[in-house]
């Protein structure tokens, strides 16, 4: 085979899709048994460390739309006052502060919404941007 050859036949090679990942089973979405044993999995909310929230579903893939965070002030019946957490998805899913899904709650007043995950992203490309400018003026 000719070094042509060889190069065209890699190029093509970029194109082609790459192999599928294996799906992975994640334990902590297991929620119960059905009645035949069978194991039911649910959509949960993790991350939280670093700011950023992702989205496992029940079929172990990531959600993709953005997820917004929002607080409620609460108070406990000795009158000391929390905050609690909710995220929701862009479809209208909720999740309480610990991951699980959960309704939306009623008759609440949230706090300031706070910035979505696109919004975060958008924030640390700039900051970055920022960053290498300030590293640039240094040299």
């Amino acid at each position: 085979m000719s070094r042509k050859e060889e190069l065209l036949r890699n190029l093509k090679k970029i194109t082609e899709k790459p192999p599928e990942r294996p799906k992975h089973i994640v334990i902590s979405n297991q929620y119960g048994e059905d009645k035949d044993g069978n194991p039911i999995y649910i959509d949960r909310m993790y991350g939280g460390l670093n700011g950023r929230y992702n989205l496992i579903q029940k079929d172990f893939t990531e959600y993709k739309g953005t997820i917004k965070t929002k607080r409620v002030h609460r108070k406990t019946e000795s009158g000391e006052g929390y905050y609690q957490q909710f995220h929701v998805t862009n479809d209208g899913r909720w999740f309480d502060n610990s991951g699980m899904p959960c309704d939306e709650p009623k008759n609440v007043k949230f706090k300031e919404e706070e910035k979505d995950n696109e919004e975060e992203k958008d924030n640390e490309e700039e900051n970055k941007q920022n960053e290498l400018d300030m590293l640039k003026d240094l040299k």
